[in-house]
């Protein structure tokens, strides 16, 4: 793994929900929203790596939150794993769609509204905020 992976990621993560804002001017809201969860696996993903120079192989985005809560958990970042855990909790039917973008906005015949974009959009930046605090909060020991 390079070092430098999980910024790159990060990244890559961060263009794409500059997209999102693009698709959703655009019109473009189911693309919009798989947009968002792109972004915010690759970002869950690059801290995964980040933290603890682990790689996720699933797509979900609460199993990857899950994954990092349980990591946190398991080295002692107890605040950090609650914090994870009451943000899941408190958007999980958020996060269900935001999941549900990722097939649902490419292959399924349903529409998304600028109303579902926005919802997505905040959720996407929500949870690169909390990723941010919680990897300073690791970090800073």
């Amino acid at each position: 793994m390079s070092w430098g992976l999980p910024e790159k990621l990060k990244r890559r993560a961060l263009r794409l929900f500059e997209e999102t804002m693009d698709d959703k001017d655009k019109g473009y809201y189911d693309i919009s929203s798989f947009h968002c969860e792109q972004a915010v696996q690759l970002y869950v993903k690059a801290v995964l790596l980040e933290l603890f120079g682990k790689e996720y192989e699933g797509h979900g985005i609460r199993s990857l939150l899950s994954y990092l809560s349980d990591l946190l958990e398991k080295n002692e970042y107890h605040e950090e794993a609650k914090r994870v855990r009451d943000f899941v909790r408190e958007r999980r039917s958020s996060l269900v769609t935001l999941d549900d973008s990722y097939i649902e906005g490419r292959y399924e015949d349903v529409e998304f509204s600028e109303e579902d974009a926005d919802e997505m959009i905040k959720l996407a930046k929500d949870t690169i905020s909390m990723l941010e605090e919680v990897v300073r909060s690791v970090k800073s020991g």
